[in-house]
């Protein structure tokens, strides 16, 4: 069954591809009938049926965007895709092996086959890398649980040449330097006396690789995401987050001259203006094109438990920073709320679950009075309802209703103290700020 899952997924596309482009004419019984392979992709599953015969399983990548056991790309920029097949040869001293078929008018035939060492292939990417129209390929090599090696191919003609490897953790692919052609940068974590760093890899037109390196922050232990990016003028970068200490931290990328962490204290070699207590990652929160970098600031306790507002701050070239929005993220209860500027440091939260499938979490606004003492104005109640009666219970006197979303129902409750602190005085302005997060601001993704 796993020999076939490939070539499966080939033929839906490629017969769902012809129904779009309106290439068959078919009867209602036709319609309803199974999909015939065309004959290139019978002699495609011929040529990789001899390889499984002879001893080879299939074995695809295990992470990275492309996991498929048989994948088709245009690799030469000639229009015409070619198949690679990935394998395991057990027994052999590079078990590992890509295979690369190239089409002709009706057939596949092997152009090419890559072999390499380790327990398993972890990636592969597909890149220009110096905008000739010709892909290189990027593998990812498992060599050991600890340890995973790149390799850039060349595959001019279909025929591999080996660019350049190193050592990685995590790999981006982006136009860095802004010359036209896919940049690849490995980043990888401090080693014995080897401190962590990103190297980028730009290909020249004469075949050149040009390479750069940065530090990632001192201390350092994982990478939880790498994503590349814009900053707020525009420039590409590459945002790194990591964890050090218990905390996430964010080391930002990019080219001037060389590759330069324009996040990182010069003194100190690390992100403290990133730092922060929460699993938080970088996204573009305002939906202005560049990306956003968190950082929590701990509220004024009604409680035992810490609560935390959110900055995002939008990075310059030269590593200057400018708040672009501020929230409060409920990750609990999957919504945010986008806070007016005015609220920064003057607001905290806190629950109130007092109801089985309701869950409720209360905005104050903070005063002083006189004698410095801090009091606190309810202004907004937002409740997640769950359950059977949860439409009944979104209409009870006092609230109204956010967002019906799958199992959820979020309501409002406008509270007195919101009159002068707003933009929360109407349904209007609370459902305006309100948001749903998305799962990948907390669990990272490479």
């Amino acid at each position: 069954m796993i020999r076939r899952r490939g070539l499966t997924a080939l033929l839906l596309t490629s017969v769902l591809a012809a129904l779009l482009a309106g290439c068959f004419r078919m009867s209602a019984d036709e319609l309803y009938s199974l999909p015939r392979a065309s004959e290139e992709y019978i002699r495609l599953q011929i040529r990789i049926d001899a390889v499984l015969n002879a001893g080879a399983e299939f074995s695809p990548p295990t992470g990275g965007p492309n996991r498929q056991s048989v994948q088709v790309k245009d690799l030469d920029g000639d229009g015409v895709d070619e198949a690679l097949a990935f394998f395991s040869v057990a027994g052999s001293e590079n078990p590992l092996r890509i295979h690369i078929f190239r089409k002709t008018e009706d057939d596949y035939q092997s152009a090419d086959v890559i072999e390499g060492g380790g327990t398993a292939i972890e990636s592969v990417r597909y890149a220009d890398m110096n905008g000739d129209g010709v892909t290189e390929l990027i593998v990812g090599w498992q060599m050991s649980t600890a340890l995973q090696h790149l390799t850039i191919y060349s595959l001019r003609d279909l025929q591999h040449v080996r660019i350049v490897g190193a050592d990685y953790t995590g790999i981006s692919i982006c136009d860095l330097n802004a010359d036209g052609g896919d940049d690849v940068i490995a980043v990888r974590l401090a080693a014995a006396e080897t401190p962590g760093e990103a190297e980028s890899f730009t290909l020249m037109s004469d075949g050149e690789v040009v390479s750069s390196v940065a530090r990632l922050s001192a201390g350092v232990e994982s990478v939880a995401r790498i994503l590349s990016g814009r900053l707020r003028d525009g420039s590409p970068a590459v945002f790194v987050d990591g964890k050090a200490g218990g905390s996430t931290i964010t080391d930002v990328l990019t080219y001037s001259g060389g590759l330069v962490n324009i996040s990182a204290d010069a003194a100190t070699g690390y992100a403290a203006g990133t730092e922060r207590a929460l699993s938080m990652y970088c996204s573009d929160i305002d939906k202005d094109g560049s990306i956003e970098v968190p950082v929590t600031t701990p509220l004024l306790a009604q409680s035992e438990t810490t609560y935390y507002g959110i900055d995002w701050y939008a990075y310059g070239r030269s590593g200057g920073r400018t708040l672009a929005l501020s929230t409060y993220h409920n990750n609990s209860d999957g919504w945010y709320m986008i806070l007016p500027k005015s609220w920064r440091g003057r607001f905290t939260v806190r629950r109130e679950d007092f109801a089985p499938g309701e869950r409720a979490l209360v905005f104050s606004y903070i005063y002083a009075t006189d004698d410095g003492r801090p009091l606190f104005d309810d202004c907004l109640k937002i409740f997640t309802l769950s359950g059977d009666n949860k439409e009944e219970r979104s209409r009870l006197p006092g609230r109204f209703v956010i967002l019906s979303e799958g199992n959820a129902i979020y309501a409002g409750q406008i509270l007195q103290g919101a009159s002068g602190y707003g933009p929360y005085d109407t349904p209007e302005g609370v459902s305006e700020n309100f948001r749903q997060i998305y799962s990948e601001w907390l669990t990272g993704s490479m």
